[in-house]
């Protein structure tokens, strides 16, 4: 960071902390700080860690042209003594349930982004590549399916609701279902990470997050012929499962086929 500001070149910086993920192992500089075992110190050692990183912007005076994100992969970890705690919504990773899906997105831009904005729309990982690459004047590849969608106006406030209304719900590499506003239809369910058997429904469950969100009570079957629901989100799952067709997957190991234009 010094060096690029120093140099007055714009930088990308990506920091993947290993905590909160198991094994959860505080530093020694951070053991015992909380008196509230080791997940507490480790929270305690990441915000640390991150208030650095917010500290250095400022030092280097590039905060007004520095967009700062912190954000996670997963929701918590089932693994004890290492698991945490997903809030009011059920599961782990590794099950498809709202506490695998939910992470912390917090993201400051001093000017363009609203100060202390709260919302509950959905935002989704894949999401940052457009969003990101439309700021800095990147271009986004034309030749393959771009999933994230670019969310700059939701971000700066000009626009109320985000661009994306769904999520689609995978574990490993099943598909389990999909997150359609603040419904999940599910055609398969697992309670606890690594689990087994898994659950398979031939027609699907759906759950309203609103009402129920830990995913305890299905809705009346009478509701799975309503299409403002099933009709939508479904559709969504259509469209993705033809892209797969259309885009097979890169087996893991093999190299991305893709090559900037000159």
């Amino acid at each position: 960071m010094k060096r690029q500001a120093d140099k007055k070149k714009p930088f990308f910086l990506f920091v993947p902390y290993t905590m909160t993920h198991m094994p959860v192992a505080p530093h020694p500089d951070f053991r015992g700080k909380t008196g509230n075992g080791d997940f507490a110190d480790v929270l305690a050692q990441i915000d640390a860690y991150v208030g650095m990183l917010l500290d250095a912007v400022d030092e280097l005076k590039i905060r007004d042209n520095t967009i700062f994100i912190f954000t996670s992969d997963i929701g918590p970890d089932p693994t004890v003594p290492h698991q945490s705690f997903a809030g009011p919504w059920s599961g782990s990773y590794f099950t498809g349930k709202e506490g695998s899906l939910r992470v912390p997105f917090i993201i400051r831009w001093p000017g363009r982004i609203p100060t202390g904005a709260v919302s509950n729309e959905i935002v989704h990982e894949i999401d940052l590549f457009p969003t990101l690459a439309g700021i800095v004047g990147g271009r986004i590849p034309k030749d393959r399916i771009i999933d994230g969608v670019d969310q700059l106006d939701f971000f700066t406030g000009r626009k109320q609701k985000s661009n994306r209304e769904h999520v689609i719900v995978y574990v490993g590499n099943e598909l389990y279902g999909i997150k359609w506003r603040n419904y999940k239809m599910m055609s398969k369910e697992i309670d606890k990470a690594f689990a087994d058997p898994t659950r398979s429904y031939g027609v699907p469950l759906i759950y309203d997050l609103h009402t129920d969100p830990k995913e305890e009570h299905p809705l009346h079957s009478r509701w799975y012929h309503s299409g403002w629901i099933r009709w939508p989100a479904g559709e969504y799952l259509v469209k993705h499962v033809a892209s797969l067709q259309q885009e097979p997957p890169i087996p893991p190991g093999t190299a991305d086929p893709y090559v900037p234009p000159k």
